[in-house]
């Protein structure tokens, strides 16, 4: 059955309103008419089996048939704090870090980054990392959809407190710590901050001042990755030591 986002503002008791760009998924690109089921989840980790009641150009009338709480979140609080990297590379990585059940992304800019971005640019590549966020909930199944935070600095992001959080540095350069010696040492962890860098990593000033507030510089074996490659395989990796890849 196909499935929709739909916010929980728009739904009230047994009734749902769909607009928008999920609008036009259901109705040009599926063709799905008045009388078919759909689910939608709200973003509160619900999912909703509802029939078509009718449709317009503008929107979409549902009705509720059946409400249910799903179990596909992650049972580990994590978010990814990622270096601002080329092209389309960030896309992926927000959609393969939704997949991996990140719950918010954090975008920042460092010594190494590489696109320079103006006010407007921001603006319009969150709303399309959020975009994408959607729709590979959609795909994987969860309920809820990540939160893309604005775009911040990299001496922001590290003087932060993140309380209860785990924070984790992976860097190239780091040769003493291993991911695994970390968890032998934070094993009881229940939420973790994931920091990956852009192409090119951090500086070793980066890595010291993020060293000096408390987060621990771990590497990802011998080979130096590509920065997607960085930032999927850590959140591989801390969802199969902390979390629920088993």
């Amino acid at each position: 059955m196909a499935r929709f986002f739909l916010p929980k503002e728009k739904i009230h008791g047994d009734r749902g309103v769909i607009d928008g760009q999920e609008l036009a998924h259901l109705s040009r690109v599926l063709r799905l008419r008045a009388g078919d089921s759909v689910t939608v989840f709200d973003d509160s980790g619900w999912e909703h089996d509802a029939l078509i009641d009718s449709l317009t150009p503008m929107q979409g009338e549902l009705k509720i048939l059946r409400s249910y709480e799903t179990k596909r979140e992650s049972v580990l609080p994590i978010t990814l704090a990622v270096g601002l990297i080329k092209g389309e590379k960030i896309d992926l990585v927000v959609e393969k870090a939704t997949e991996l059940g990140v719950q918010k992304i954090i975008p920042f800019v460092s010594n190494y980054a590489v696109p320079k971005l103006d006010r407007e640019k921001i603006s319009k590549r969150t709303a399309r990392w959020q975009k994408i966020a959607v729709s590979a909930a959609k795909q994987c199944g969860r309920a809820r959809v990540p939160e893309i935070l604005p775009l911040c600095d990299f001496s922001w992001l590290v003087s932060q407190p993140w309380p209860q959080s785990l924070k984790l540095i992976f860097w190239e350069q780091e040769s003493d710590q291993s991911l695994h010696q970390v968890y032998e040492k934070h094993h009881e962890a229940t939420a973790v901050l994931v920091a990956v860098g852009p192409e090119g990593g951090f500086t070793m000033d980066e890595a010291e001042a993020a060293r000096s507030r408390g987060f621990e510089p771990v590497q990802i074996g011998k080979r130096i990755l590509r920065a997607e490659t960085a930032a999927i395989t850590a959140l591989a990796l801390v969802q199969f030591l902390w979390g629920d890849l088993k």
